[in-house]
């Protein structure tokens, strides 16, 4: 996303412009040209310096814009986190089963919509942390390794629906394995899943207890949010849930709407937050340079014009 240093400036691009159009508008641009053309040839050459006569006035009010553009600095900032922090690694370890996508009970949106709506906003608030995504159904997919691209990261999570995962079911265990892995060798203090789900888990290659033991061996806190309300067309088991993260050192969450979903998201938040030893480092990418390159390109190409082709008057 474009960053500007003196955003400002650009307010001087109104007044160019409207110098120009108000010229053109009473048939007086500001440079008007008249074609240094041998007379044996002037005839055919009549529609060719009407449309020039007309269009080469721009070429100076252009080049304005862009020296004001390059002035008011654009370009890019990168957020780097220095290697030894005392950050926190998390996985969101996400559902997106049918129940998460069709259900009814957070109307005019699903649980997975909400879901993904509130999980973007605690990406934003972890400035000096990575994340990773894992999503699951009857299987666990990594969408993202652990980054600290948050925008990347929301872009990836916008993305991830029912049909993400072809498996049926819910496979919590093979999710926990999956988030364990990714985070097993990480350098930071703290190591965390953040797991979402509405229903039992039914399905998978490893039961959800024996999960729990590795992220214990792998010094990893489960948080748990059992999201929505019981209903009888879906199979729920939020005490196996509750029982997960106080094996890890976390907490289990019972979210029944929106409103107690962002609560719960603010909690976790709270709860898992260090100082960095050494703060970001930033670094900024100017593309001033960019624009002044085109704006003394169309300057070299209005005196060129000028010196030989044209003959201005004012």
């Amino acid at each position: 996303m474009t960053e500007w240093e003196a955003p400002y400036y650009l307010f001087l691009i109104i007044p160019i412009w409207i110098w120009t159009f108000y010229s053109y508008w009473k048939n007086e641009p500001a440079l008007g040209i008249e074609l240094r053309i041998p007379g044996r040839v002037q005839s055919e050459t009549f529609q060719l310096k009407r449309f020039l006569s007309s269009v080469a006035p721009l070429i100076r009010p252009v080049a304005l814009t862009l020296f004001v553009i390059a002035v008011a600095g654009p370009g890019k900032r990168y957020r780097f986190l220095p290697d030894e922090t005392k950050g926190v690694d998390i996985i969101l370890a996400l559902d997106v089963s049918g129940s998460m996508s069709k259900s009814r009970d957070f109307l005019p949106e699903t649980r997975l919509g909400v879901s993904k709506k509130l999980l973007k906003e605690f990406i934003r608030k972890r400035e000096n942390d990575r994340l990773g995504l894992v999503v699951f159904a009857g299987g666990a997919y990594l969408q993202s390794p652990l980054t600290s691209d948050r925008e990347v990261l929301e872009e990836i999570l916008s993305q991830a629906e029912e049909e993400t995962v072809p498996e049926q079911g819910t496979a919590i265990g093979d999710a926990l394995i999956l988030s364990c892995y990714r985070l097993r060798r990480s350098p930071a203090k703290s190591k965390v899943i953040v797991l979402i789900t509405d229903g039992a888990s039914n399905t998978g290659r490893i039961d959800p207890v024996t999960a729990t033991e590795i992220a214990k061996g792998v010094g990893v806190k489960i948080y748990s949010i059992g999201i929505g309300k019981e209903d009888q067309s879906y199979e729920v088991n939020f005490e196996i849930l509750d029982i997960l993260s106080k094996r890890t050192g976390g907490v289990f969450y019972r979210a029944e709407d929106i409103s107690e979903l962002r609560e719960v998201l603010a909690s976790i938040d709270s709860l898992e937050k260090d100082l960095l030893i050494l703060p970001p480092e930033e670094v900024r990418e100017s593309e001033s340079l960019i624009f002044l390159t085109y704006a003394l390109a169309l300057l070299g190409l209005d005196l060129l014009l000028r010196s030989w082709v044209f003959r201005y008057y004012v």
